[in-house]
């Protein structure tokens, strides 16, 4: 019964760990992953890649200690015209993203993996669709573009970014990082 497991969430981001209190889980324990995300390599299709990147996070802090834990690790990446808005810390980069997106669809792709505690993997991918409004030069401010540093396509969608946002078709938590409708799903195997 997953009520009475350990559940270790691999990530240090706070929209991750505010998502999965949605659950209503107790147990929870946070553990930074050890992946280098800066030189994962993307390949097509990007789906995949983002699937096997959130696996990567869950299998990197798979050790004794957390050996009868449930491990959840998940990552989202924007995609524009098949071009990849991933995160970054450079505002000028952010600016451009911002630009690009103005006016546009894009799409927020979800990777999400549980690993159960003897190691069987459990992978869900999302794919939201994003439109934003036309996005003018005075409206890129310091403060939207501080907001913006480590998130894909430069944006928060929770914060000051959801000024520019249209529509959504799709899920909304995935947007944020992490699709709680799909973890619910998994977390109800009774694998688990």
């Amino acid at each position: 019964m997953i009520e009475n497991r350990k559940i270790i969430l691999a990530s240090q981001s706070h929209r991750r760990i505010e998502l999965l209190n949605l659950l209503g889980l107790k147990n929870i324990e946070i553990e930074n992953h050890k992946v280098d995300e800066e030189n994962f390599k993307w390949k097509k299709p990007y789906s995949k890649s983002i699937l096997d990147l959130s696996e990567l996070k869950a299998r990197s802090i798979q050790n004794k200690k957390n050996k009868n834990s449930i491990i959840i690790a998940g990552d989202t990446v924007v995609i524009r015209a098949g071009k990849l808005f991933n995160k970054t810390n450079s505002t000028r980069e952010i600016k451009g993203y911002l630009k690009t997106l103005s006016g546009r669809k894009h799409f927020v792709y979800g990777g999400l993996c549980v690993l159960s505690p003897s190691g069987k993997s459990f992978r869900k991918f999302s794919k939201t669709e994003v439109y934003f409004n036309k996005i003018n030069d005075h409206e890129i401010t310091k403060q939207i573009l501080d907001d913006g540093v480590g998130k894909a396509g430069g944006y928060a969608l929770q914060n000051f970014g959801s000024r520019f946002v249209k529509k959504i078709h799709g899920c909304y938590t995935n947007v944020i990082g992490m699709s709680i409708p799909e973890l619910y799903k998994i977390l109800k195997n009774p694998e688990l």
